[in-house]
């Protein structure tokens, strides 16, 4: 009797890992479609870009695909602005708002939605980590909020829409960040 149950309990167990996981899986091919793959940044590498593009304590900080939340807790953990995260993946989303809680940060809010429907224009930097395409098709709204005197980060990709205003170029082991002032 004793075995049956801890057999039930084993299989059931199993079973409700394998669909968390089929779950968090059909999450992160849907965010791949819908801009950007989940792929997480080292911490130090995230620090370099930070500090390189001149973030400032209390600036507004935006992460568009923020995927787990790690480049807004580094914005507000290390360099004390105020942040926000956007991705279209609610598990990570969930994630980012469970890391933020433990780590006790303040200052930081997680949402889930589509970028194209933000309005980005108080925001003093704005983080993108995204494919080109997907950036491409924001360019007009990073352009409009570039415009207000807010720097724009890419890293990854250029937004070529904006090449005349790119102020510097920080290089790492993974892959380059351009970094966009007006």
């Amino acid at each position: 009797m004793i075995l049956t149950i801890f057999y039930f309990i084993s299989v059931f167990s199993i079973l409700i890992f394998i669909i968390l996981i089929a779950i968090y899986m059909i999450g992160l091919i849907y965010s791949s479609f819908k801009g950007s793959p989940y792929v997480p940044t080292k911490r130090k590498i995230i620090q370099n870009i930070l500090k390189e593009s001149g973030l400032k304590k209390g600036f507004k900080f935006i992460d568009i695909g923020c995927g787990d939340g790690r480049v807004v807790e580094e914005a507000v953990s290390t360099f004390g602005a105020k942040g926000v995260g956007i991705d279209i993946n609610l598990l990570l989303i969930l994630r980012a708002q469970i890391r933020a809680k433990l780590k006790n940060l303040k200052n930081i809010k997680y949402i889930t939605g589509d970028i194209k429907k933000i309005d980005l224009s108080n925001y003093n930097m704005i983080y993108v980590f995204l494919m080109p395409k997907f950036i491409e098709e924001i360019s007009l709204q990073l352009e409009k909020a570039l415009m207000k005197k807010t720097i724009v980060v890419s890293h990854g990709f250029k937004v070529n829409r904006m090449e005349k205003y790119l102020k510097k170029i920080v290089t790492d082991k993974s892959f380059p960040t351009y970094v966009y002032n007006k």
